[in-house]
């Protein structure tokens, strides 16, 4: 497991293995749970992990709520 997952908060990881999840296989899904469900603290941990750029990209692949939609989309025109 990498050592930035073990900082997120075990709460994300509610009904999956914390040690299954790896960052580039299960990228979108990682960035779903911070961006819904996850606490600020996890959202400053990810976006050390994944810059603006592969977010951005990511953007129409992911299944967020309009809250979250809109941060992101917020937070990557900067």
């Amino acid at each position: 497991m990498n050592s930035w997952i073990k900082s997120l908060s075990p709460e994300l990881f509610w009904d999956v293995s914390q040690k299954e999840v790896d960052p580039e296989i299960h990228e979108r899904w990682l960035i779903e749970r911070v961006l819904q469900r996850g606490r600020w603290e996890d959202w400053l941990i990810l976006k050390t992990q994944y810059d603006k750029s592969r977010l951005r990209n990511l953007i129409p692949q992911l299944q967020l709520d309009p809250k979250a939609a809109n941060f992101l989309n917020l937070y990557c025109r900067k």
